[in-house]
């Protein structure tokens, strides 16, 4: 349990820096229009997943995209921010929660 519990406070606080960094160190005006909504670190640490979403939905893609191509920024700030051995490599994804809860609605709306 004790494990567990470390592992969502590491994923929280990647979440945290990742918001400062948008604001702080990225100079792309159209990703400032990004939210990351969640992060899922594997298990052993080496991969973090950060879902994104935007008002915007149709231009996602190109913001994952330009995401990707900063994300070395990004781990340079986890880095300098948090204390952990090793950074993990970070993957940009589109969050669906959204996407699937209005899909949810639409056939609850049909019965």
């Amino acid at each position: 349990m004790h494990s567990n519990h470390k592992h969502e406070h590491i994923e929280s606080e990647i979440l945290n820096v990742i918001n400062h960094t948008i604001k702080s160190e990225i100079y792309d005006e159209s990703l400032k229009h990004c939210s990351f909504t969640a992060v899922k670190l594997s298990p052993d640490y080496s991969f973090a997943t950060i879902y994104v979403d935007t008002y915007d939905r149709s231009k996602i893609e190109h913001m994952l995209e330009k995401l990707t191509i900063a994300k070395g920024v990004f781990r340079s700030q986890l880095a300098q921010y948090m204390r952990i051995r090793k950074i993990p490599d970070i993957r940009f994804v589109k969050d669906e929660t959204i996407d699937n809860s209005l899909k949810i609605d639409q056939l609850l709306d049909k019965i």
